[in-house]
């Protein structure tokens, strides 16, 4: 015969899962399922670890102890972030609550583990840019003493200034380029076949016209501003050449500067362009424009850089369906454990 303690716990936590959630709460039963996944694991980890199985398990397994031991179970063992871990303790703090609301004498204990502190969330990865001062060393790699070098060193140039993507450089034509009253613009078709216009400042259009004036002697509109020769005939550009000749150019500028990453592609030449007009003010609208990014949304990457990351809402973690050898086990279970499980709704 369960003396009151635990029956206590086992009315609580089948009210808590299959009445407070779904019907006081309103929460949905996505939402109320991530709970169920907290408690079960809780419960599972009891099974594996401490060893004490859920018809012996009562209130004095939410201590605040015990509740943090869980907490770095789950990151020590189960490889857990601090976002779930942060997920499964406001699960325990709920239940918990509700216990306190339910049983005053309760109360206190859900103080005890409501003083649990959120375990620090991770960072954002940063976003990876060059400098300033590393653009000028990787702009000095290609031997402009070579045709190719030339070339190469306008394309790096070029792809840092307008901020295009890697497909629109290479898709890029001499009708992109656009002259009307002293301005040169270059039109961009982006992703979603979403046009914009990049203006190009005085110093980049000298870079151009020294460009054109030599692989585009007799320019023709249709042509690709940026080719190879195949055959003695001029072709698109291909994207593998462009990795090939950026990571090429950054090798040689790592050995240079180690601050310079070694793998360099070319999109970050574009978080480069952005992160540089970012620190000079300019607003995030006008760089979301100048991107070709469909949503501002996109755009703020770059403002929020080095920024903590955002915890998913609880009912987020319904994809999380490793499950522990307890809980693997529970098919072949059978007598009083598993009428206990099933009568508080944890299977």
């Amino acid at each position: 015969m369960k003396n009151e303690k635990n029956l206590l716990f086992y009315e609580l936590l089948r009210n808590f899962l299959t009445e407070y959630l779904l019907v006081q709460r309103n929460f949905s039963p996505k939402t109320a399922r991530a709970y169920k996944q907290s408690l079960n694991l809780y419960r599972a980890y009891f099974n594996d670890v401490k060893r004490i199985h859920f018809k012996d398990m009562d209130f004095t397994c939410f201590t605040k102890a015990n509740v943090y031991d869980f907490l770095i179970w789950l990151r020590e063992v189960r490889g857990s972030t601090p976002q779930t871990q942060n997920l499964r303790l406001s699960a325990i703090k709920s239940f918990m609550r509700y216990c306190g609301e339910e049983n005053a004498e309760l109360m206190a204990q859900y103080l005890s583990v409501a003083s649990i502190h959120e375990f620090k969330k991770q960072q954002k990865q940063r976003i990876e840019y060059l400098t300033p001062q590393q653009l000028k060393v990787l702009f000095r790699m290609p031997d402009v003493g070579l045709v190719k070098g030339r070339r190469d060193r306008f394309f790096l140039i070029f792809a840092y200034e307008t901020g295009a993507r890697l497909d629109e450089l290479t898709n890029l034509k001499l009708g992109s380029i656009v002259r009307s009253e002293g301005c040169v613009t270059v039109r961009i078709l982006g992703k979603g076949s979403k046009l914009r216009y990049v203006p190009l400042d005085p110093a980049t259009v000298a870079h151009l016209d020294v460009y054109l004036k030599e692989f585009h002697p007799q320019p023709n509109k249709d042509d690709y501003l940026f080719y190879t020769i195949h055959d003695g005939k001029q072709t698109q550009m291909k994207p593998g050449t462009v990795d090939y000749m950026v990571k090429k150019y950054g090798a040689m500028a790592h050995e240079v500067d180690s601050t310079i990453p070694a793998e360099l592609h070319c999109h970050m030449l574009r978080h480069s362009i952005a992160m540089a007009m970012l620190k000079k003010g300019i607003p995030i609208s006008y760089i979301r424009d100048f991107l070709g990014h469909s949503s501002i949304v996109t755009t703020s990457v770059y403002s929020h850089a080095d920024d903590e990351m955002i915890a998913s809402a609880l009912a987020a973690v319904d994809h999380e369906q490793t499950k522990t050898p307890s809980e693997k086990q529970e098919k072949g279970w059978k007598g009083k454990e598993d009428y206990l499980l099933r009568y508080c709704g944890l299977k």
